[in-house]
């Protein structure tokens, strides 16, 4: 098989791939193990299907693309998620010693296998106890794994000598800040080997809560629960050693959803910044409730703060762009998304706050030409990308058939994922049709009407965080105008409790154009 057959490697595979070696170096794809010399190393499931990826090649360049669809499904991930995947692969092999395979690079197209060609495992006597031996260590580590998710302060005599917990906080960290559909996983892989060598940090057990609950977010129904428990768990370990350790706060603030809650969320946020002003995390969340609540002035003061702190945060930028331009900072925004986007090109998050701003600013051109360059265009489907195209092209002539065609194709599109309803609500409002925008967000938001929309993405389609809970920030982007000017939207905002809110925060929205005015 070579790299251009897009073979999906998934998870489940590993059970039944067999054991194989390449010269001297034995991969054991079942228990994720790979061994040389008498030493071994236990990878997590995307290393082996990475390594996997690259076998199958036998020696054939993969190219990035490739790599993407066959380890994580066609899913967006950012750059930085393949380049961890390849340097874990590479330091599991410099771990055993192996210095017979390496992992090249190849500028600019992808990466390939070099070294020998696969062989068969012998049965031999020492490949059994090898095998035994594997297992032992196996169950060992499920243990620990086990321990840390419950919270048990289990610490082991032998620790791995090549564990940097600095580096592993660091690379956990960094998959937080990246906001991407992955990086929870990616946290929390890093994070859990921190709290098993060092049971007793708290900040690591506070910083996997948060992990745990980045995960539920895009975890399938049937693992989102586990996902969301796991990070209670972690949150309730990090407050036995430091009642005040502030990201578990923040975690179990953001376990509870904001949306219909705005009062008691934003009661919960503030109480964790009481405690901590310079929690990042906490003030990220409460920026985005800021603006979900319609107070874009108070949002953007919350990411201008963040940004001087880390500059190099998609996850601040991107919202950045929005708020920027829901303040009327038309040039500020453009300088913003021109560097966020020449910095993150592939971040699915900040091409569309690139891609939506030119889109509703009256340069539909560029934003066909953002459309077109599938080099950075974030991995989607043909339909949708399709969709983004009509719609564009109804932005830009704004009367005859192509609006309506788009008006009909994205109000029905809209039913299909939480993605394609916040675009519909933006595109809808934006082509005059304010009445299907309504209609749209009184399904998404609300649950009531005609158009109820599926509540989860499904595989391939772009997901963004902000996207995959009902929120409501895109009601107050100037792409919605029409929409908040029909006299349906105050009882939309009642609906979805923001009206209550209000009036009990004492607070008011930036925008109080139609119905809103008596707010």
């Amino acid at each position: 098989m070579n790299g251009n057959d897009h073979k999906i490697v998934s998870a489940a595979d590993l059970a039944h791939r067999e054991a194989f070696r390449l010269g001297s170096t034995h991969v054991i794809p079942a228990t994720r193990r790979i061994e040389h010399g008498g030493k071994g190393v236990t990878v997590q499931p995307r290393i082996m299907q990475v390594l996997l990826a690259l076998v199958d090649a036998d020696g054939s360049v993969v190219s990035r693309d490739d790599l993407t669809q066959q380890c994580w499904a066609g899913r967006f991930v950012a750059d930085d998620s393949l380049n961890a995947a390849i340097a874990e692969l590479r330091r599991a092999f410099r771990l055993v010693g192996s210095e017979d395979v390496r992992v090249e690079t190849i500028p600019k197209t992808g990466y390939r296998l070099a070294g020998p060609r696969i062989g068969t495992v012998p049965s031999t006597p020492e490949s059994g106890h090898t095998r035994r031996r594997m297992t032992r260590t196996l169950i060992a580590s499920t243990i620990v794994a086990a321990a840390a998710v419950s919270g048990v302060a289990l610490v082991t005599r032998t620790r791995p000598q090549t564990a940097d917990t600095s580096d592993l906080m660091a690379r956990g960290t960094l998959a937080l800040r990246q906001g991407l559909p992955d990086s929870g996983t990616q946290a929390v892989n890093a994070l859990r080997q921190v709290v098993s060598i060092d049971p007793d940090n708290a900040r690591a057990w506070g910083l996997l809560a948060l992990a745990w609950r980045a995960a539920s977010e895009y975890a399938d129904p049937a693992r989102a629960g586990a996902a969301a428990r796991n990070s209670e768990l972690a949150a309730r370990r990090a407050l036995t050693i430091d009642p005040r350790q502030s990201d578990a706060l923040t975690a179990l603030a953001l376990l509870v959803p904001s949306f219909g809650q705005w009062a008691e969320a934003e009661r919960r946020l503030r109480a964790v910044l009481a405690i901590d002003s310079a929690n990042q995390f906490a003030r990220s969340a409460y920026g985005t409730l800021l603006m979900s609540t319609g107070q874009a002035a108070r949002c953007l003061q919350q990411l201008d703060w963040l940004v001087q702190r880390d500059p190099l945060s998609p996850n601040h930028q991107f919202r950045r762009v929005y708020t920027l331009w829901s303040n009327d900072r038309l040039p500020e925004m453009d300088r913003v998304a021109d560097a966020a986007l020449q910095s993150w090109p592939r971040h699915v998050a900040v091409w569309f706050a690139r891609f939506w701003t030119l889109a509703f600013t009256d340069r539909v051109s560029a934003a066909l030409r953002m459309l077109a360059n599938g080099a950075t265009r974030p991995p989607m489907p043909a339909v949708g990308q399709n969709l983004l195209e009509l719609s564009l092209r109804a932005l830009d002539d704004r009367g005859g058939p192509t609006r309506q065609a788009a008006i009909a194709a994205n109000t029905a599109a809209a039913t299909t994922s939480p993605g394609q309803a916040v675009s519909a609500i933006m595109l809808l409002s934006g082509l005059n049709a304010p009445d299907q925008s309504l209609e749209v967000a009184r399904g998404f938001l609300l649950r009531r009407g005609q158009l109820l929309v599926e509540q989860r993405h499904s595989a391939g389609q772009p997901s963004i965080t902000d996207q995959h809970h009902r929120m409501a920030m895109m009601l107050w982007i100037p792409a919605s105008n029409a929409l908040r000017m029909h006299p349906g939207f105050k009882d939309l905002c009642d609906g979805i409790g923001l009206v209550d809110y209000w009036r009990r925060t004492g607070s008011r929205p930036d925008f109080r154009e139609g119905s809103l005015e008596t707010i």
